[in-house]
Order: C-alpha cells, then sequence, then structure tokens
C-alpha cells in the first residue's frame, strides 16, 4: 500500500489519514487530475475538465494499472501523460492521494457531442517498457543486472526511478540473448534481469516511479491494513465471495537454474532446488492422502542465492492460488501493489492474512471492489 502519511499527505499524522478512511462518519470524496510530463513534473492541473472516471490494478498483469476516464479537454493523445488524484475530507482534515501515471488514448472520438465528451483510456506509465525490441538483445557475461536495468530504463525515456541496490553485485554468469520475435519486449527484459536476482518485476508507484526492488515473501512483511466487522470500523460491504479452486495446484517443485551454460550440470543445492509441501493446507501431500502433484520450472538465476529465492516466489504464488475471496469495501486509495492485509471476517477467518491481487476504485466514491487471496 502506499505509505500512510507519505506526500502529498505528509503533514499528517497517521492516526489523522486513518480515521478519514475508516472511522469518519461523513467524508466529502474529491477528484482531480494533473497534466504531468515524463519528469512527473506537473504541467497543470485540470481537474475542472474531470468529469468521473476510475482506476484499477492487477497486480498480476504485465501492464499492472489502467484507468478510464471522462474528459471534457482534448489533450495530445499520443504523448499525454495525466495523474488522477482523490482527496477525502471530513471538514477538518483533508488528504490527497495519488493514483499513478497514465498515457492517455482515445479509441472513439465523437464529431457531433457539443460540448465533447472523451472517453479516456489510461495505461500504466510501464507502457513505455512494452513495445517489442524490434532487434535481437544481448547481454555479456559479467555485466551488471541492475545496471542493465538502468540502462533500458534511461534509453526508454525514464529519468523517476528507484532500484533498490541489494543485488548490485550480481553479474550475467554467461550471455543472454532474447530472440527477435513480437513476444520479446522491454518489459521482458528488465523483469528476467530483475527476476534473476531475485527482484519482482518492475512495478510503478501512486506518483509514477518505477520501482525495482527485493521479492519479499509475504510472511516476511508486516501487514499493512486491518479490515474487521467492528461496528465503527467495518469497511467491508456486502455480497463478499469466497472461491477455491485448487484441484491442479502443485504441492511439490523441482526449480532449475538454467543460464549457467558454462558450468557444470545443475545438481540438488547447486542449480536445483526442490521443496515439498508436506502438510501446509489442503493442497499439501498430506492434505491430499499422499498424493503428489509436481511442478518443474527453468529459470535463469544469478547464484543459488537467487534461484532458491526465485523457487520461493514460485512456491508462495502457487500456494495462493486455491482461495481467492472477491469483495467490496469504501474507498481506501491507500490500495496499491500486492498489498498484504489482515481481515477478520466470518467467512475468510479470524485475523486472517490475505494478499491484495487486483482493485478498482470509482473517482466519484463509490465503494471500491477487490479481489484478495488467502494466505
Amino acid at each position: 500500500m502506499q505509505p500512510i502519511t507519505a506526500a502529498p499527505r505528509n503533514t499528517m499524522t497517521t492516526a489523522a489519514v486513518t480515521r478519514l478512511l475508516r472511522d469518519a462518519p461523513a467524508l466529502t470524496v474529491g477528484k482531480g487530475l494533473e497534466l504531468i510530463d515524463r519528469n512527473l513534473q506537473v504541467i497543470e492541473d485540470i481537474s475542472a475538465d474531470l468529469a468521473g472516471g476510475q482506476v484499477s490494478r492487477n497486480s498480476y498483469a504485465n501492464l499492472h494499472a489502467t484507468a478510464t476516464l471522462s474528459l471534457s479537454r482534448e489533450l495530445a493523445w499520443a504523448s499525454a501523460l495525466v495523474r488522477p488524484y482523490m482527496t477525502l475530507s471530513d471538514g477538518v482534515d483533508t488528504a490527497r492521494f495519488n493514483l499513478g501515471a497514465f498515457f492517455t488514448n482515445v479509441p472513439e472520438q465523437p464529431v457531433d457531442e457539443q460540448p465533447v465528451t472523451y472517453n479516456v483510456n489510461g495505461y500504466d506509465i510501464l507502457h513505455a517498457l512494452y513495445s517489442p525490441t524490434g532487434e535481437a538483445y544481448a547481454v555479456d557475461a559479467g555485466v551488471s543486472y541492475l545496471a542493465e536495468v538502468e540502462r533500458i530504463l534511461q534509453a526508454q525515456g525514464y529519468t523517476r526511478y528507484l532500484i533498490d541496490q541489494t543485488r548490485a553485485d550480481a553479474v550475467l554468469p554467461s550471455a543472454k540473448v532474447w530472440p527477435l520475435d513480437d513476444q520479446t519486449r522491454w518489459l521482458t527484459i528488465v523483469n528476467d534481469l530483475l527476476a534473476a536476482v531475485g527482484y519482482q518485476g518492475v512495478w510503478s508507484d501512486w506518483d509514477g516511479q518505477l520501482r525495482c526492488q527485493p521479492y519479499q515473501l509475504p510472511r516476511e512483511r508486516a501487514p499493512e491494513w486491518l479490515y474487521d466487522n467492528g461496528q465503527a470500523t467495518a469497511m467491508i460491504g456486502p455480497g463478499l465471495v469466497v472461491a477455491r479452486d485448487y484441484f491442479e495446484a502443485p504441492n511439490r517443485w523441482v526449480v532449475v537454474r538454467q543460464n549457467d551454460i558454462d558450468g557444470p550440470p545443475p545438481t540438488e543445492g547447486a542449480g536445483v532446488y526442490t521443496w515439498t509441501n508436506e502438510d501446509q493446507g489442503d493442497i499439501s501431500v498430506e492434505g491430499r492422502d499422499g498424493r503428489i502433484i509436481t511442478r518443474v520450472v527453468y529459470v535463469d538465476a544469478a547464484d543459488q542465492a537467487a534461484l532458491e529465492r526465485l523457487a520461493e516466489v514460485t512456491i508462495d504464488a502457487d500456494m495462493r492460488i486455491p482461495t481467492q475471496v472477491r469483495l467490496s469495501t469504501s474507498p481506501n486509495p491507500l490500495h496499491w501493489h500486492f498489498d498484504l492485509l489482515v481481515v477478520d471476517h466470518a467467512a475468510v477467518g479470524r485475523y486472517s492474512q490475505v494478499l491484495g491481487t487486483s482493485w478498482t476504485l470509482p473517482l466519484d466514491g463509490g465503494d471500491m471492489t477487490h479481489e484478495w487471496s488467502v494466505l
């Protein structure tokens, strides 16, 4: 989630922002829109031209964020970047929440309507990495994974990004080539390089900055928000649905390093990592009465430590698939990318941890919808 007191809320206390989101008996919801440049600097606030819309995020999608906006103003659709935002006020405090940066497109333009209303599709600022490379791309052995990621970001016009340097020492053990085809995109290359050092895929934050950082298992993270059914604190709406589908979910994983071409054949502990879920939940070997479903995965990894972290990422994602929760809540514009939440609800469990995987937030203050995976 967004940090509760991040700019532009940095003059507020955590308690004040939490009260607005969860406890205030009545709120005034405002919406806004900024026209920004590639440096994320504001060119103009065009909120007066914004009639409505919504912002959505799917943390598993290639491009995580989308927006639909209704505008009464024509922009340079081929290049315009916009940043929607929401404000919440109880008459005493007002908090603003930026909601990401988006390239714009208008697939249908009315001709006779006056005044004109443009139905704008917004695409995650990551979209500048989504075009095919147009040529084969190679990185030599000995090149730093993170330095190559930064070089690609700069070449694609990004100036605002944060790259965690924890694995700045990691270099490619062998040359890596991405072939020329319509599936080879800059985003694919960046995410492949990040994955090889145990990082999660690149994502854009609420201001529009790109972020590259090590993957953390949910159990290693601190919960970011509590949803419960307290009389004064309930935010969950009616109609919650729990879906379970674990028939093909694996309970044994074999993850093999494939990019050390000049090294010895991979073996367990040196290029291979195997883990079996013996007794954790319904999909475990015990839960399936001895039935084992194996998944074999081949990955690029900088070393054995990165291989094991990649294996944990895969295992963690596979073990989250069985139980999904679909629900609505009152507006909470703090939500962002793979949020770790605690839920106290009879249908989900007492103080259960869930991972937020997708959400949609209407800018008019209507209930937002979510999908969560139970951990």
